[in-house]
């Protein structure tokens, strides 16, 4: 794990698909489909966007607007019909080693039948790392998520926040430079969810990691970010990209009653409720 390096914010500008003067992820015009002839079906409609070094983006948008869809081609897990994903200048064509994905179900993300220490050393074991470099990089990141004591118990053995800690610390350990995060907190109840986005906020300080994370909830999107991205409704396009000038330092009670969240939040969720416009994201 690297150094500490500060919680920058980058980018201010609204306008759709605006960038960052020097980004290390770079969504370029992807499309996608699903379907054919007659009954093809467009999700993507062409977006454009960029995330900076160290910044920490969120994504949301009305239901069906394809942020799973969006996420898997980040991720090199999906290719896209047209357009590209760059990775610091790299085209994405398969899962590249400076990103790693946490996904919303961490109960199918962690296999039962092994621990927590070995779930969280499978990637680096999939990658050839020595045991000995493994289980160093797997015992640091487990004490990076408060899980320190944690790593003989199984899966089945800890609670879904527990379980969620277990699943971003095997992310962490594979030191990536961009963390991608799907609806992360979406299963677990309302004080660990907290819990959880200022667990995120504070190793994305610590680390000096981007990070992008799709979620449902504005209070979640506007709280996290330095900019949240607005998909709008399929085929989906860049709505707006709204920075949040929230200070560096964020906390749950005390941010959440400031006047300025409150208007960022109306603003975020009117774009999301707003009807798809001809144009958009153009």
């Amino acid at each position: 794990m690297t150094a500490p390096t500060a919680r920058t914010t980058t980018g201010t500008t609204t306008a759709p698909g605006a960038t960052t003067a020097d980004p290390l992820l770079e969504v370029r015009g992807i499309t996608k489909s699903y379907g054919g002839g007659d009954t093809a079906r467009q999700v993507l409609g062409g977006i454009h966007f960029a995330v900076g070094e160290g910044e920490f983006v969120t994504v949301v948008g009305p239901s069906g607007a394809g942020k799973t869809t969006l996420l898997r081609c980040l991720a090199g897990l999906l290719d896209p019909d047209s357009g590209e994903v760059r990775l610091d200048g790299t085209p994405v064509h398969a899962p590249p080693e400076g990103l790693a994905l946490v996904f919303q179900d961490y109960s199918r993300s962690l296999l039962p039948w092994m621990s927590v220490l070995d779930n969280v050393q499978l990637p680096l074991r999939q990658r050839g790392s020595r045991a000995a470099t493994r289980l160093a990089a797997a015992r640091e990141a487990l004490a990076a998520v408060g899980l320190a004591e944690a790593g003989r118990l199984y899966p089945w053995q800890m609670s879904g926040g527990m379980q969620q800690r277990a699943a971003i610390a095997r992310a962490l350990a594979c030191a990536p430079r961009v963390l991608v995060m799907d609806e992360p907190f979406a299963s677990v109840d309302a004080q660990t969810r907290a819990d959880l986005e200022d667990l995120t906020l504070r190793l994305q300080r610590r680390l000096g990691m981007t990070v992008l994370l799709v979620t449902h909830d504005m209070d979640e999107a506007v709280y996290l970010a330095d900019r949240v991205v607005v998909l709008s409704g399929a085929p989906t396009t860049v709505s707006e990209i709204v920075p949040v000038d929230l200070g560096t330092e964020r906390e749950q009670m005390a941010t959440k009653l400031l006047p300025a969240f409150a208007e960022l939040r109306a603003h975020v969720l009117g774009l999301v409720r707003r009807p798809a416009r001809a144009g958009d994201g153009k």
